[in-house]
């Protein structure tokens, strides 16, 4: 810990680059997962039902993980991440079954967040985004150097806080996401990165608020909105912030590097992107259409409350019940000629941020930030000059290099 302000270092909460190994692959690589989801869903057409493997029950259809999704009294989030969010963060409403408490904070976190000006944040990015690439001259990395610091200096200006150290700022959102939303196994290193990181956290917003209080100028930004309203006191303030400001960051890049991998490779699909993109039409269901190839996140989990059935499979209370998104996103059901990739499909099919209760709170965000980052690269016709690296489960680095230019 630093000694003058108790903050962590980076040293002692960053998630070390863990390079392309086979388990690597095998996890997070873009083939194995997607040869997996292709199979279960030929499977899953003649059984027509999920699958049990002991306690764990895996929906793989389209409508039966949306059933799934839908039905958070049989299934629940509570017993999945409920206890790492709090740990880092207190109570939060992705961690939180329907109650009280989650309908008025839930109903807090969407009233203010509506209140803000995201067209003006939108056209913030497009400009921060078109100065940063030309900044960056012909080679450079797609993620350190652009889409990551772009989309931490957006949570900066959406959640109201902004430390001098930037790297820092980066690095505490993705320490506490990988512990509260992807340490399935209770990892202890990475659940101490976590808890060390939440110190930063909480420092920062619970500062802002009160000099905010102090000062009488709330702001208009998403802290600002909170604040006004009223409808939550100052640590449920800072405990809303804070829990969206965890995947903030990550969930964007993650997804705009897949995006851009898949694309890169693909000199068709890059052109008909950035044909569409310099029209004027808006990209975001393409984004969305190239991510089913490689999603961020391919499931989905929640715990049985109860006995049940779920699409005509016994569901017993307490098992782990997985919705295999990946693989609903391949259902011909949902998706008809799925190996294609097509701008125009319902929105509303995808699977990428969640669906029922627990939608991603930030896909507001998303749907014009990661559309901004994938177009303003592949319109400067950047191509691939090494492989993607990693952090952990995180894209961490993908250098590339712009067509044409001198090295």
């Amino acid at each position: 810990m630093r000694a003058s302000d108790g903050l962590p270092t980076i040293s002692e909460i960053k998630t070390p680059e863990s390079g392309f190994s086979p388990l690597t692959w095998v996890l997070y690589g873009e083939w194995p997962p997607a040869a997996a989801a292709r199979l279960a869903q030929r499977l899953t057409r003649w059984r027509r039902k999920p699958w049990r493997f002991g306690s764990t029950v895996i929906a793989i259809r389209h409508a039966d993980i949306v059933e799934l999704l839908r039905r958070d009294l049989d299934f629940l989030i509570g017993p999945v991440n409920e206890e790492r969010i709090v740990a880092v963060n207190g109570p939060f409403v992705l961690g939180m079954d329907r109650s009280p408490v989650l309908a008025k904070e839930r109903g807090a976190l969407y009233s203010a967040l509506g209140a803000v000006d995201l067209g003006a944040a939108r056209r913030d990015l497009l400009e921060r985004a078109a100065t940063r690439r030309d900044k960056l001259g012909g080679s450079f990395d797609a993620i350190a150097d652009f889409a990551r610091p772009l989309a931490a200096e957006t949570a900066s200006r959406l959640f109201g806080i902004a430390p001098e150290d930037k790297a820092l700022f980066a690095e505490v959102a993705r320490a506490i996401f990988a512990h509260t939303f992807l340490n399935v196994s209770g990892d202890k290193t990475i659940e101490n990165r976590a808890l060390k990181a939440a110190v930063a956290m909480k420092h920062w917003f619970s500062n802002e608020i009160v000099r905010r209080r102090a000062s009488g100028e709330l702001g208009d930004d998403f802290m600002g909105q909170l604040l006004r309203q009223g409808q939550l006191d100052d640590d449920g303030v800072r405990r809303t912030l804070g829990g969206m400001f965890v995947g903030s960051i990550d969930t964007t890049v993650t997804a705009v590097a897949k995006i851009l991998h898949v694309a890169m490779a693909d000199a068709g699909l890059a052109a008909a992107i950035v044909a569409r993109w310099k029209s004027g039409t808006d990209i975001y269901g393409y984004c969305l259409d190239v991510l089913r190839r490689w999603p961020h996140n391919p499931v989905v989990v929640r715990s049985a409350a109860n006995d049940t059935t779920l699409a005509g499979q016994q569901v017993k209370a307490g098992d782990r019940v997985v919705a295999w998104t990946q693989a609903g996103m391949l259902d011909p059901g949902a998706f008809p000629d799925p190996k294609r990739t097509l701008p125009e499909r319902p929105l509303g099919s995808y699977l990428h941020f969640g669906e029922g209760l627990h939608p991603c709170a930030g896909r507001a965000v998303n749907s014009f930030q990661i559309p901004i980052l994938v177009a303003i690269l592949l319109e400067a016709g950047v191509e691939r000059t090494g492989s993607m690296k990693w952090a952990g489960p995180f894209p961490d680095r993908l250098p590339v290099r712009v067509k044409g230019a001198r090295s």
